[in-house]
């Protein structure tokens, strides 16, 4: 279902999770930096690697088993919020099943545009696989997002450094048509035109043809917001790609992270075992 048939019905509590979680979703966020100064320490890399000169231009490294993909994380936030060390628990998470993790800060709106913030963060992937290659780690690559990470995740797709190197995308309860921002308060930060918002539609300008795609959404979630991600991996099927749809019953926005980058539970499992078979 478009998200136009919400305009008159609640646009902010279908598109907004701080909204539709409500109280909760504070919680979640304030667990998760706790969380993550404490297994800082699980993390065995290296922290805070530069690709440019804003502040927020880093990117921390976590080497894992040559045997499996290495993933590119970008963080959720709404283009607006949050920062890599605020998920450090979900790479420690994900660091347990041997995966290499390069977690990636960007700046945000509205010190930066969107079309800027993309910018930027092609200047941090071709950094990346320069640190990578230097270093022998020649894995194949999975880019992973979550929510606004979700979006940067499918443009980022088309990077030629990634090029036969990018075996899949997995997309966690993201927002693709970026023309309901519009709509939202939150556009009060993320400032987007209407040109930019065409720009960075995931339907109209698609991900790279090649990756596999595994679209995932909380079932809890509003309505319209499961619908960005079924209306997404229904394009993707339909051009004839690799995707998977997960729809994980009784999780939302937040607590969805939480268990889809945990190996021991069910639907993170399903995950997990999805992300190795792409080492094959």
């Amino acid at each position: 279902m478009s998200w136009q048939v919400w305009r008159d019905h609640g646009m902010e509590s279908q598109f907004n999770p701080r909204v539709a979680v409500g109280d909760a979703a504070a919680a979640c966020l304030a667990a998760w930096a706790d969380q993550s100064a404490i297994r800082k320490a699980e993390l065995t890399g290296r922290f805070d690697l530069a690709y440019g000169a804003h502040h927020l231009m880093n990117y921390d490294f976590h080497p894992g088993r040559e045997d499996r993909p290495i993933i590119i994380n970008f963080h959720g936030g709404y283009w607006r919020a949050l920062d890599k060390a605020d998920i450090n628990h979900h790479m420690a998470d994900l660091a347990k099943s041997g995966f290499g993790l390069v977690n990636m800060n960007y700046p945000l709106c509205p010190d930066v545009s969107m079309t800027q913030m993309m910018t930027h963060l092609g200047t941090g992937i071709d950094e990346v696989m320069k640190m990578l290659d230097a270093g022998g780690h020649h894995q194949p690559i999975i880019m992973f997002g979550h929510s606004a990470g979700a979006l940067i995740a499918l443009h980022l797709s088309h990077h030629p450094k990634l090029a036969n190197r990018l075996a899949g995308i997995a997309a966690l309860s993201g927002i693709y048509e970026t023309e309901l921002v519009l709509e939202l308060a939150v556009n009060e930060d993320v400032r987007l035109s209407k040109d930019e918002a065409h720009k960075w539609n995931c339907l109209t300008h698609m991900p790279a043809v090649g990756p596999a795609y595994y679209i995932a959404v909380g079932g809890a979630e509003p309505s319209g917001w499961i619908d960005q991600s079924w209306v997404m991996a229904e394009a993707l099927c339909q051009r004839g790609d690799n995707a998977q749809f997960h729809g994980c019953g009784g999780l939302h926005h937040f607590n969805l992270v939480d268990c889809l980058c945990d190996g021991n539970h069910h639907d993170g499992a399903r995950l997990h075992d999805w992300m190795k078979s792409l080492s094959r």
